[in-house]
């Protein structure tokens, strides 16, 4: 398994959190992803499709937009498989693309309607490369221009919805809305727009995927204070299971390894799970 990762340029980098480079060199390839942030993946070698939990199902593309998840995707793909992506943060969406992230949420769709046509050639650009950092300048080449001023009082919010998630234990929504200008229908209209869901899924999300990342790597009984920011042992067992498509203990001894490595404590952003 190749996996490599490199930044974007400064100006995007409000828009994206970090570039990287995948490659699996097997024949069928298998699995599940986690509920998580959006990607913009170009995929060089490799064909398959996602199936959601509602039984929606999608094709992959060359050029793939997936917005964010609050629910698990199972996946199939006839390697080897050789991908480029970026993770997406919340300003991509409307900052870059035309589209706000709940209307591409929980699915993916062919990203080459939304990003014009020159994401195409820069496909065709990096599908040539084996560097991932020249990869990156190309993408960069290709994203900068296409950046657009959002509304100040919409950053605001958002930069207001990210410190109250990087709290721990998330706190209610109550103290979101309380801490805003804006009504509580509109704060949650500009979550759904940019993180792709209302307040209260997204800490329910960020609080289960937390929960796994300190599971991640661990062995026997699980510590009492996990369970602390749960109604009891069963809700964060669920809750877990909900936005993981694992239980605790599953993930304990049978997860991934892709899930082992974006979940695992030196890599998940704990102060800042969104990004």
């Amino acid at each position: 398994m190749l996996l490599e990762f490199a930044s974007p340029a400064p100006a995007l980098a409000s828009h994206i959190s970090t570039y990287f480079l995948h490659a699996l060199d097997y024949p069928l390839i298998e699995d599940r992803e986690r509920a998580d942030v959006g990607y913009l993946r170009f995929l060089f070698s490799g064909s398959g499709s996602y199936r959601y939990g509602d039984g929606r199902s999608a094709a992959s593309t060359p050029v793939m937009l997936l917005g964010p998840s609050t629910q698990i995707a199972d996946y199939t793909v006839n390697g080897p498989l050789r991908t480029f992506g970026a993770v997406l943060l919340p300003e991509f969406w409307g900052g870059i693309v035309d589209a706000s992230a709940d209307s591409i949420a929980n699915c993916a769709v062919d990203g080459r309607p939304l990003l014009g046509s020159g994401a195409l050639s820069c496909y065709n650009d990096m599908r040539e490369m084996d560097s991932v950092t020249a990869m990156a300048k190309r993408l960069d080449a290709f994203l900068l221009p296409l950046i657009k001023p959002l509304p100040q009082a919409h950053l605001n919010t958002i930069t207001l919805i990210g410190e109250w998630l990087s709290q721990c234990p998330i706190p209610p929504t109550t103290s979101l809305y309380a801490r805003s200008t804006f009504s509580e229908r509109q704060v949650m209209r500009i979550a759904n727009r940019y993180f792709g869901a209302a307040p209260k899924m997204l800490a329910r999300k960020f609080r289960a995927l937390r929960t796994a990342s300190r599971i991640i790597g661990t062995r026997g009984r699980l510590a009492v204070e996990l369970v602390s920011e749960y109604a009891d042992l069963a809700h964060m067992v669920r809750e877990v299971k909900h936005f993981t498509g694992m239980t605790p203990r599953t993930i304990q001894v049978a997860s991934s390894p892709i899930m082992q490595l974006t979940l695992h404590p030196a890599n998940f952003r704990h102060e800042a799970p969104w990004t």
